[in-house]
């Protein structure tokens, strides 16, 4: 059974929803240009908020959308499944942590080149180590956005526990402190400093300290990512 193509989907909600491409290019913020040539499957499709923009205006499943754009479903359900975990996170009693504007978020933004790419799927190096990450632009250069808490750390390497796809890397703590009920970790890794926010507990309180090595693991999906160009004051 053939797979349905991005394009024809679009082309065919739009057509059912009885919009004009300049509708849809008002109401989803996709220039309209850009909309036209995705519908004739000469540009790849958008990043995630738009895809979800055209999703719920073309009352579309997003998890369908994003497959036919190319990414694997086992990599929908674990994008889906990582958004939900994290906004479960997101609640009021951790102290002066915010996501979106703390600063141990704002330090870990970076600016890299694609090294390679499998449809969605792209490598970059980011300092000495290279990082796979989810991108829907066919832009060469991006900007890397890594929520510091989306880094997990373990005292052994997770790979030898169980199976842990993606980013897996051997760190090296700098510092630590306390942000209400989190901890922040600054890291080494690869010759980059990141931050990693986790909940605090007596037993990280004990056995982590500056200078100890951990590995760290980031899931490819949690990164994100924009092109370069929308960039401002970025490293």
């Amino acid at each position: 059974m053939t797979k349905a193509r991005f394009c024809d989907i679009l082309h065919q909600a739009r057509s059912d929803n009885g919009m004009s491409l300049r509708e849809l290019s008002a109401q989803s913020g996709i220039e309209y240009s850009r909309l036209s040539r995705m519908e004739h499957g000469t540009r790849p499709a958008p990043g995630l908020p738009q895809m979800r923009r055209l999703a719920e205006l073309l009352s579309l499943d997003l998890a369908d959308l994003l497959v036919s754009a190319g990414t694997p479903r086992e990599a929908v359900e674990q994008l889906l499944w990582a958004e939900r975990l994290q906004l479960a996170k997101r609640v009021e009693d951790l102290a002066d942590y915010k996501p979106e504007g703390h600063r141990a978020g704002i330090k870990n933004e970076f600016v890299v080149s694609v090294v390679t790419r499998d449809g969605a799927f792209c490598t970059v190096k980011l300092g000495s180590e290279i990082w796979r990450l989810l991108a829907f632009s066919d832009a060469e250069t991006l900007r890397v956005i890594i929520p510091p808490e989306s880094i997990q750390l373990f005292l052994q390497n997770p790979r030898d526990i169980a199976f842990m796809p993606g980013n897996v890397f051997l760190a090296r703590i700098l510092k630590t402190r306390k942000v209400g009920r989190l901890l922040n970790f600054v890291l080494e890794v690869g010759g980059i400093e990141l931050n990693a926010l986790v909940l605090g507990d007596s037993d990280q309180d004990h056995v982590l300290a500056p200078g100890d090595e951990v590995f760290v693991s980031i899931s490819p999906v949690a990164l994100s990512t924009e092109t370069h160009n929308r960039a401002k004051g970025s490293k």
